[in-house]
């Protein structure tokens, strides 16, 4: 690997171009951004000890999305080369895997784009140039003691929540920043969910759950065909699985 620096506003991944690198972030942030029919938005923001561009180590399609450094940037930058070495005899078996897997990110990302596309306005906006925060407390006592009574304030968006695993090969796969030791019968999946800012809207996004997602009262995921909902300015309702699930929350806009 090789240290790279970038400016703020320096275009370090651009859509549609092609690259065979990726990119451990260790200092700063960046932005996700996506070209749709009605613009550019943004899919998420990475933050160090990230990584992005994953894509180009293992496959030779245009880059999906162009990466923006939002701060002054150092990152370590591996190549797919290097990368290939350092799998040496596995590859055979893991590259497959990693190809499969960046594939159902892809679709994904695809999704989040078509949902965008389709989103009403809320009733809320939050000023060019602020800082998005919202707040985050439990209900239930078992929420509460998994953010240990207090109050949160996430400013990292996309926030993903999901089941925490027992089993070590599941972390390749999972990838969340706030983990829930479920118990079965499970109520949160493990990629459940994630608190989402973008276009001056905060929504909930179900990542494909087995039971679901209750916002406002609103059931997305599981079995039904929506997987989002916009939140109101003021507090809003969320139960990550059933109604009975222990796990309840407000989120405060």
């Amino acid at each position: 690997m090789r240290e790279v620096r970038f400016n703020p506003g320096d275009v370090i991944i651009q859509e549609d171009s092609f690259g065979d690198s990726a990119y451990i972030l260790k200092q700063g942030m960046v932005e996700v951004r996506k070209k749709t029919t009605s613009g550019e938005i943004v899919l998420a923001t990475i933050e160090a000890e990230d990584i992005f561009g994953e894509l180009g180590l293992v496959e030779d399609k245009p880059r999906s999305a162009t990466i923006v450094a939002k701060t002054a940037i150092v990152a370590d930058e591996i190549a797919r080369a290097d990368f290939i070495g350092l799998l040496e005899d596995k590859q055979s078996f893991i590259i497959p895997i990693l190809r499969a897997f960046f594939e159902r990110l892809r679709q994904t990302n695809n999704l989040v784009v078509q949902l965008e596309d389709k989103i009403a306005n809320s009733d809320f906006a939050v000023q060019p140039g602020a800082m998005p925060t919202v707040k985050f407390k439990g209900t239930t006592r078992e929420a509460q003691k998994l953010i240990n009574d207090k109050e949160v304030n996430i400013k990292k968006f996309p926030f993903k929540i999901g089941r925490k695993s027992s089993h070590t090969f599941d972390e390749i796969f999972v990838d969340n920043d706030l983990y829930i030791e479920d118990e079965i019968p499970y109520n949160v999946s493990k990629n459940h969910l994630s608190i989402n800012f973008q276009g001056n809207q905060y929504y909930i996004l179900d990542r494909g759950s087995s039971i679901g997602t209750i916002v406002n009262d609103i059931n997305i995921g599981g079995k039904i065909n929506n997987y989002k909902v916009v939140l109101k300015k003021g507090e809003n309702s969320l139960i990550i699985g059933s109604e009975t699930s222990p796990y309840q929350f407000i989120i405060t806009v």
